[in-house]
């Protein structure tokens, strides 16, 4: 599932349903990945795979089944050369009435000058909810019920820089969130958050240095983007501020294996909705927990990973993540990590641009298994 589909990470899978489960992704992204539609000899003399179709079939003990699909369509670059632009479509339910869906297209204009990345997504869902701070009871904690709504743009330019740096990109964001939230039940002695409901609308920009090789699985490079998004109450219902530093680096290793690393930090002051506060996502950022299973007004995370193609379309992978919260810096600098030592594997959706779907597994604190299922790397 794309990148930025945030709910679908998964907590503490037992260890009977490990086997099954990976088969069945293998399976699924087998059936799926066999339909791509290629486009007529005649246009080009190298073949162009137009859409990849992967079934979401699945359990965790957070969803229980999953089921649904996600396609993706690529289009051709505009010169030779350029950046293949992409439509991500996703939805899919579970058998405990959980249902989201997404349409995320990313377009590139202007000899890739400009670009476009947007996520449009919905979701009811249900979760957990374990209190704030970097010590979570993985047995305290009070579920709810959450219905989003949000749309999310960011924009991409290096106008004016492309001939001096041509890394160097630019651009605005937009978001537009609206988010209700009902507490139930809960475990413990775990109390519900002050900031749930609501419009968090906000406004803000980025910047990058970025020679990355590729988008997907990079091989060579380095990223380095500083963002900084303003939400107000004249736009919506909270004001707080967003910042983030997020530092990758990417080489090649022994055996032809790719070396990745990356650094996130976080930082949200003022009055924001609890689960818009810094920390781990279980997706990306600290992989096989819930979102927001450890966070604070500030975050921390280092990851490594090593990336190797096997054979046909299969990949594997292996980590190391470490990830932290505090209420600020002090705090978090003494505060300590969480742990986390997972492997996965791969199926190329698209060989030429590099793009894997992947199924993760994740030794948590070394006490939790967590998985992770997704489209694209997570960093």
């Amino acid at each position: 599932m794309p990148s930025r589909y945030r709910k679908k990470a998964t907590l503490f899978l037992n260890f009977e349903l490990v086997k099954a489960l990976v088969r069945t992704f293998i399976l699924s992204l087998s059936i799926g990945t066999l339909l791509p539609m290629k486009a007529p000899a005649q246009e080009s003399s190298e073949e162009f795979q137009r859409i990849s179709v992967v079934p979401v079939l699945g359990y965790t003990e957070e969803t229980q089944y999953q089921f649904g699909a996600m396609a993706i369509l690529f289009f051709k670059p505009s010169f030779e050369g350029g950046t293949i632009s992409e439509l991500d479509l996703s939805c899919y339910g579970t058998s405990r009435n959980q249902i989201t869906g997404s349409i995320s297209p990313k377009f590139f204009f202007l000899r890739d000058r400009l670009a476009t990345d947007i996520d449009i997504h919905y979701e009811n869902w249900v979760g957990n909810y374990f209190g704030a701070g970097n010590n979570p009871d993985y047995n305290e904690f009070r579920k709810f019920d959450r219905e989003t709504f949000y749309i999310q743009a960011l924009v991409e330019a290096n106008f004016g820089t492309s001939q001096w740096l041509p890394a160097f990109k630019y651009g605005p964001y937009v978001e537009i969130n609206h988010t209700s939230i009902e507490f139930q039940a809960y475990h413990g002695d775990i109390e519900k958050p002050q900031n749930t409901n609501g419009w968090r609308n906000g406004i803000g920009y980025h910047f990058s240095l970025d020679t990355r090789d590729n988008t997907n699985w990079a091989r060579h490079g380095y990223l380095v983007q500083w963002g900084h998004y303003f939400y107000n109450k004249g736009l919506g219902d909270y004001s707080y501020t967003q910042q983030e530093l997020d530092i990758r680096g990417y080489s090649e290793f022994i055996w032809n294996t790719s070396m990745a690393v990356g650094l996130l930090w976080q930082r949200v002051t003022g009055g924001a909705p609890f689960d818009k506060l810094a920390g781990s996502d279980g997706l990306k950022r600290f992989r096989g927990v819930e979102k927001n299973y450890f966070y604070g007004n500030q975050a921390l995370f280092l990851q490594a990973e090593f990336r190797k193609k096997l054979f046909w379309r299969i990949a594997g992978d292996i980590f190391f993540e470490g990830g932290k919260t505090g209420d600020y810096f002090s705090d978090l600098m003494r505060n300590k990590w969480h742990r986390s030592l997972g492997f996965g594997g791969r199926f190329a959706l698209n060989q030429k641009e590099n793009l894997y779907a992947r199924c993760e597994l994740s030794w948590v604190d070394f006490k939790n298994i967590g998985m992770t299922m997704y489209v694209r790397d997570a960093f």
